[in-house]
């Protein structure tokens, strides 16, 4: 078969991670990276080690080399995710895409309709989909350990996000919930495996604070401190989201830990069933099943690292390969366009219901 070629375009902190893992995987060659920012050049390119790219400074640039690639996978901010997308869906060429889709319904609608009208894969950057961990989960339910899900909450308990401005400003990436928690409200979809019906949230500021200095230190990402004063995205939030099945689901928010999430239990993701059974993952690392009647307790070490790359993010490697196989065989992406819709409904709901205090209904904006 012939290597699929990539044109990989924004090389920030998760396009770095995906030219070190396309770079590892043989049946793919990347043959253009762009990016304007020549930091961002000089720290991903050191990671490319098996294929010599071409560099251009902007996306556009490649729209004069089509016959040089076959996909593009797309890392840029989110309100960059519609123009990027767009010119290359329309000339046939198919397209992984960071999450979220895009920071508006509309614009995420707009992708979704190009490619489903080219023809082409849309492949959305929802990590967890691909992970061993998540995967098992959902592998347990399928086998009825649970019974339904009734009950899930998440908790996302974290530092900052990295000290860049666009982070921090809800009309470039759509909201704190949006931004990061489209992918815990696409965990919740797919366990609960019903449509999101309302949601209620409250959020606000508790530390990060709109026009004070904001010292922003975030953990993972090789940005300095940075002090920032504008900031239009929350920093805490309880979001609630109420299933048609019935189910109910609950995530908790909050982006000011210093200097990162130290709890053992770390990212902590819950489940529980209809027959009284108890399944809880933390860490992107383990699941624990309890009961139901027996008072049993089944303990899983997953392993969480063959699906990632270099302690990437959990799925990260798995949904690559996941994409140049749709690529070449046209089967539909497990993370596609309608998948990264139905988490971004309850993350603009949950937005939404902050602003105007009340429950929003997902029919209220589908």
């Amino acid at each position: 078969m012939n290597k699929i070629r990539l044109a990989l375009i924004g090389v920030g902190d998760m396009g770095t991670g995906h030219a070190m893992g396309f770079d590892q995987i043989e049946n793919c060659e990347i043959v253009w990276v762009a990016d304007p920012s020549e930091s961002n050049l000089a720290r991903a390119m050191p990671y490319i080690r098996r294929n010599n790219p071409g560099i251009v400074a902007s996306y556009l640039e490649l729209l004069e080399h089509l016959d040089t690639f076959d996909a593009v996978v797309i890392s840029l901010p989110n309100y960059m995710h519609r123009d990027a997308a767009v010119p290359f869906i329309e000339r046939g060429k198919h397209v992984f895409l960071e999450k979220p889709v895009a920071p508006t319904l509309g614009e995420c609608d707009e992708i979704i309709a190009k490619a489903e009208a080219a023809g082409v894969i849309l492949q959305i950057g929802l990590t967890y989909r691909y992970s061993n961990i998540y995967r098992r989960m959902r592998r347990e339910l399928d086998a009825g350990r649970l019974g339904d899900v009734t009950m899930m909450w998440c908790k996302e308990f974290r530092d900052p996000f990295p000290p860049v401005d666009w982070f921090y400003d809800a009309s470039k990436s759509g909201g704190a919930l949006i931004e990061k928690d489209c992918h815990h409200f696409d965990i919740f979809n797919w366990m609960i495996d019903s449509k999101p019906r309302r949601v209620f949230a409250s959020g606000g500021q508790h530390v990060l604070k709109d026009g004070q200095p904001n010292v922003i230190t975030n953990s993972y990402t090789h940005y300095e401190t940075r002090t920032l004063t504008s900031t239009s995205i929350v920093d805490h939030a309880w979001v609630i989201v109420e299933y048609e099945n019935g189910s109910k689901a609950n995530l908790g928010l909050c982006m000011y830990l210093k200097p990162r999430n130290l709890m053992d239990e770390g990212l902590e993701i819950g489940l529980l069933g209809s027959n009284g059974g108890q399944m809880i993952a933390k860490k992107d690392k383990t699941i624990d099943i309890f009961g139901p009647e027996d008072r049993s307790r089944d303990h899983i070490d997953l392993d969480h690292e063959s699906d990632s790359v270099n302690g990437g993010h959990t799925g990260s490697q798995r949904q690559r390969h996941a994409f140049l196989n749709s690529v070449a065989t046209g089967e539909a992406p497990y993370a596609n366009g309608r998948i990264g819709r139905d988490a971004l409904l309850v993350a603009l709901a949950a937005e939404r219901s902050i602003k105007e205090e009340r429950y929003v209904y997902i029919s209220e904006l589908s």
